[in-house]
């Protein structure tokens, strides 16, 4: 993982991130939603909100969203957050839905789950609080890491 980044490479990852996001899309839509669902409807209203944000970032002009680091939480950044109900913090990998980690190295939220979807597209020292079944749970984040696999 690299920690520093300049805005042309940041444009150029994000650029590769949503050729990629399309592909997954294309396919989980293939796989899981072949029928017009309200599932289906909302899976891809996300996902199109999702690319929009992150092309108005791509489109803006340099500022401080773009300072050297990670700007943003994506699907497949790992995030660092400070559970600030227990004081504990963890890592989080935010996947794509029916993602499933084989190795488990990591805690995985979908983008659709509702931890998932609070954290995804929040910057680093957000505070997010998230609606459970079980409650609210409130966090803030740490930190972002972007993996360039």
């Amino acid at each position: 993982m690299h920690e520093k980044y300049d805005r042309e490479e940041i444009i150029d990852l994000l650029s590769v991130h949503l050729r990629k996001i399309e592909s997954v899309r294309n396919h989980i839509l293939k796989e899981f939603y072949e029928e017009h669902t309200e599932e289906r409807d909302n899976f891809e209203s996300m996902v199109q909100e999702y690319s929009e944000y992150i092309r108005g970032i791509m489109d803006n002009k340099p500022n401080d969203t773009l300072n050297g680091v990670w700007p943003l939480v994506l699907i497949g950044s790992i995030v660092e957050v400070e559970d600030l109900d227990y004081s504990d913090i963890g890592k989080l990998k935010i996947v794509p839905p029916f993602y499933e980690d084989k190795n488990r190295k990591l805690e995985c939220a979908s983008c659709l789950s509702p931890v998932g979807h609070a954290l995804l597209l929040k910057k680093i020292g957000d505070e997010v609080t998230v609606k459970t079944p079980l409650g609210n749970s409130n966090f803030k984040i740490k930190s972002i890491d972007f993996p360039l696999n």
